[in-house]
């Protein structure tokens, strides 16, 4: 896999990110789509646009469904709900890929195959662990429940270090989640990190 770098005006990323939210994407996945239609259409592919409705995904994102292993993304958003059981499967992987025995992607098809769970959703959900765990931002999000459950696995099985590191990540990504995303997603992460950065970090 190869990681590429672009640069673009600030003002056009802020817009594209706002759009792609809305439909439950981000720029990384964006690219991806936009690259694979490239290469299968031999050219520029059409425009993806979105409704201007919240509630729904515009005919032409739905076109471009079969990129999301099984149409993953857009499924992961309505009635293939994150059970316990793929959680912990995602945590077992997650484990994996933290002591080098696997990359992300790969791992996420084994979730996918092994669960029943979303091929987008794991391959969000190791993301997320693996930023936590370096500290560093991440701009998508998991259930509430799940990001709990994780921390402790963390703080359990990883150290107080890795923990520490953990609450940083979440630190950090609060004040783009406030101003990103919908709902309160970000205050209850503020929330978490004041109660649990005083009463877990000793």
């Amino acid at each position: 896999m190869t990681t590429i770098q672009i640069q673009i005006e600030d003002e056009i990323l802020r817009e594209a990110e706002k759009a792609l939210h809305s439909i439950g994407m981000d720029i990384q996945i964006a690219v991806n789509v936009f690259l694979r239609r490239v290469a299968i259409e031999k050219g520029l592919p059409m425009s993806m646009n979105i409704s201007n409705s919240s509630s729904r995904v515009s005919e032409s994102v739905l076109e471009y469904k079969d990129l999301f292993e099984e149409g993953s993304l857009l499924k992961s958003r309505s009635n293939n709900a994150i059970t316990k059981k793929m959680a912990e499967e995602v945590w077992e992987a997650f484990m994996q890929y933290h002591k080098g025995l696997g990359e992300i992607s790969r791992l996420s098809d084994d979730i996918a195959e092994s669960t029943g769970m979303n091929r987008g959703s794991a391959f969000i959900y190791l993301n997320i662990l693996a930023n936590l765990v370096k500290g560093e931002a991440n701009t998508r999000t998991m259930k509430m429940k799940d990001l709990e459950f994780y921390m402790e696995k963390i703080k359990e099985e990883l150290g107080i270090e890795k923990y520490k590191l953990a609450l940083k990540s979440l630190e950090i990504s609060v004040p783009y989640w406030k101003e990103k995303l919908a709902g309160n997603f970000g205050d209850k992460i503020e929330v978490y990190c004041e109660k649990h950065s005083l009463t877990d970090i000793q």
